[in-house]
Formats: C-alpha cells, sequence, structure tokens
C-alpha cells in the first residue's frame, strides 16, 4: 500500500472513472491485483533487471573479449560521470514528482492519475531515460564499447517487454487524454 495520500491532478484525474477496492473485479486467477484491487501490470521482470541484463553482457564482453574504445583519459571519465549524474537527477525528479501526485513508478502498482508535469512534460519515460543516460555514461567512463552498443539492446529489450505494456495500460485507463498526451510527447529524452 502506498504510504502517502494521493493527489489527484486537477485536469487529468479520471473523476468518474476511478475505481472502488473490489469494482471490476473478476475471477481470473491469472489477474495480478493491486492493493487496491484493480487489476496492475504483469511484467517479465522489474524494468531495472530487463534493461540492465544486456548492459552487465555488455560490461562481460568488454572484460572478457572485447576492449574497443570509446573516448579514452580523462575527457570520458568526465563525460561518463556527468551522464550519470544527469540520469540519477531525472530518476529522483522523476520519483518525486509521482510522489506529488500521489503515484508509485512500480509498473505493478495500478495508475490514479496521469503525470504530466515535471519531467513527464518532455518524455512519457524519464525513468527510463534515467536508466539510460545512467548506462550510457558508465560505459563512456568505463571506456567500453561493448558495454555501449549493450545499451541499445538494453533499450530495445525494455521497449519491448515493459515501455508498449505500459501504454496500451495508461490508453486503456486514461483513454483519449493518454492518446493526446503521448501524441504530444516523446517516448524517450
Amino acid at each position: 500500500m502506498r504510504g502517502w495520500p494521493a493527489l489527484p491532478h486537477p485536469t487529468l484525474s479520471r473523476g468518474e472513472r476511478v475505481f472502488s477496492r473490489n469494482e471490476n473485479m473478476t475471477n481470473d486467477p491469472n489477474e495480478n491485483y493491486d492493493d487496491y484491487g484493480k487489476p496492475g501490470l504483469e511484467l517479465p521482470a522489474l524494468p531495472p533487471v530487463i534493461f540492465g541484463v544486456p548492459v552487465l553482457l555488455g560490461a562481460m564482453v568488454h572484460v572478457l573479449f572485447w576492449r574497443m574504445d570509446i573516448i579514452g583519459g580523462a575527457t570520458g571519465v568526465v563525460i561518463g560521470v556527468i551522464m550519470v549524474l544527469l540520469g540519477l537527477w531525472m530518476i529522483y525528479w522523476s520519483w518525486t514528482t509521482m510522489r506529488k501526485h500521489g503515484e508509485h513508478p512500480e509498473p505493478g502498482v495500478s495508475t490514479e492519475t496521469l503525470v504530466v508535469t515535471g519531467p513527464f512534460k518532455r518524455t512519457r519515460n524519464p525513468i527510463y531515460s534515467g536508466f539510460l543516460l545512467i548506462a550510457a555514461g558508465a560505459a563512456i567512463a568505463l571506456n567500453a564499447m561493448a558495454m555501449l552498443i549493450a545499451v541499445f539492446f538494453g533499450v530495445v529489450a525494455l521497449t519491448a517487454l515493459v515501455i508498449r505494456r505500459e501504454e496500451a495500460y495508461l490508453e486503456q485507463e486514461f483513454g483519449e487524454v493518454y492518446t493526446k498526451y503521448a501524441n504530444r510527447t516523446g517516448r524517450w529524452i
């Protein structure tokens, strides 16, 4: 259960479509219900795992088999560290923005409010964009081309296994409001 009160967005909360605890529940044992009795989003694994596995495999390839450079020396380290810090900041900003609206970033928790402020004004997936910045920054700082290439595969896996499911869920929950938001806001940075 959430540890903070819900603060619905004044124009984008579903109003009459907010479900009560037992409303719309089915007897399907395959449904994943969160603490509020609503079906949550089912994913094969948590998003950091889905994104991180290809990146870690790329790091292993770099260490064990293929050591191609990206940007060597202090320049690469500085650029990489800046990217990592930007990624961490983006995740923090996203998390606090969601909390202000009474939402939780866990995909399995039902969404009551479509958050479109803060970093969500620029990208639909600022937390995942933060993952991208952190992983790419780490690859540049470590001068690991294989790891940087693997970031691409992490993005593909995250898009296929998580983001498309989240988008379908949000479109089902918020309908035209989400569609308009998606049309004017990019998926990534």
